[in-house]
């Protein structure tokens, strides 16, 4: 073994291995002190590693910061970063650094960047890291604009409405709990926002033995409501109505028998009493998309043991899914857009 080692080092080989003459480590200046616990950082930190409080990192540093891409639930509140279109002309644009700092995959970007519509590119932690990936690409070409959920608010649906009467100037909202009616000119009237609600449910039924599951019997039921939204100049937070349990008695003589016939002409009639509304019917287009960074809402439950036959019992469980918040956050970005 001596005698290996020896002539090793005799042969002279380490002499062909290239020395690293630049330091990888981060100067002494360059660290960024905590303000609450003292302790140093590195500049590509956003927070601090110790007590994760938000550090201020100088801004020929911000270059350097690292986004926390963690999946946000959706209970939790974060800043999401939306694309905005490019109003004249087309900029060409190398989307790769910005799909490799997102994480995401180029073509899904690229996708989003030709929508001829706002919509969010990524959904962060903090505002602080939402302003740090819009500096790093504000030469970039493309428009982004930081939307908090405190700002969209999706916890908070629209009122819905009951009914609605149309009057010579102005148009009476009926709510759907209280009765309470609400009179708002039309010339009020900003937007008005149509989409549809999904909703599943699966119910199992499970038989457990050991480590091992077994799906004994499955049901799927599904389904779909449309909704129009709408919002007045005053009120941000707007007014909902739905399919299903709305009167459309405010049609007259043009009210068919099928509620999706109804709500196009509900639509048709809202639009014609309020003329200079912005109208958005893109959301179920742009839908598929808004699924990769507005997740919709799946919850399980699990019932434990339930009696499934004569002298049988086996466990059972029922998820439900709906893009319920998913929609009232895109109708509430057009109104924040306004």
């Amino acid at each position: 073994m001596e005698k290996d080692n020896k002539k090793t080092l005799e042969s002279g080989w380490l002499k062909d291995l290239q020395i690293q003459s630049e330091s990888t480590a981060f100067k002494p200046e360059e660290m960024v002190s905590c303000q609450k616990c003292g302790k140093s950082n590195p500049p590509t930190r956003l927070s601090c590693f110790y007590c994760s409080t938000e550090l201020h990192v100088p801004a020929q540093h911000m270059h350097l910061a690292k986004l926390n891409l963690r999946k946000l639930e959706n209970w939790e509140k974060g800043c999401s970063i939306i694309y905005l279109p490019v109003i004249e002309g087309r900029t060409e644009v190398d989307l790769r650094d910005i799909a490799r700092q997102l994480s995401i995959d180029t073509e899904a970007l690229r996708l989003i960047c030709e929508l001829k519509s706002p919509a969010p590119i990524v959904r962060l932690e903090s505002a602080r890291e939402a302003e740090a990936f819009t500096q790093n690409f504000a030469q970039s070409g493309l428009r982004f604009l930081i939307v908090s959920d405190e700002i969209l608010l999706a916890d908070k649906p629209p009122v819905r409405l009951r009914s609605l009467e149309f009057g010579g100037e102005s148009l009476a909202l009926v709510y759907f709990n209280t009765g309470e009616k609400k009179i708002v000119p039309y010339e009020e009237l900003s937007l008005i926002v149509t989409g549809a609600v999904f909703e599943s449910k699966i119910e199992s039924v499970e038989k457990r033995k050991k480590k091992e599951i077994k799906v004994l019997r499955e049901t799927e039921t599904s389904s779909d409501e449309a909704v129009i939204d709408f919002y007045s100049a005053a009120d941000p937070f707007g007014y909902r109505i739905p399919s299903k349990g709305f009167d459309f008695s405010c049609l007259g003589a043009e009210k068919g028998l099928l509620a999706a016939e109804n709500m196009r002409k509900l639509v048709s009639k809202l639009r014609t009493f309020a003329p200079s509304a912005r109208f958005v019917d893109d959301y179920l287009a742009n839908k598929e998309l808004l699924d990769t960074v507005w997740e919709i809402d799946r919850r399980k439950d699990f019932h434990g043991l339930q009696r499934t036959g004569f002298g049988r019992k086996d466990f059972t469980n029922v998820a439900l899914s709906n893009n319920l918040q998913q929609f009232t956050k895109y109708s509430r970005l057009q109104r924040h857009l306004l």
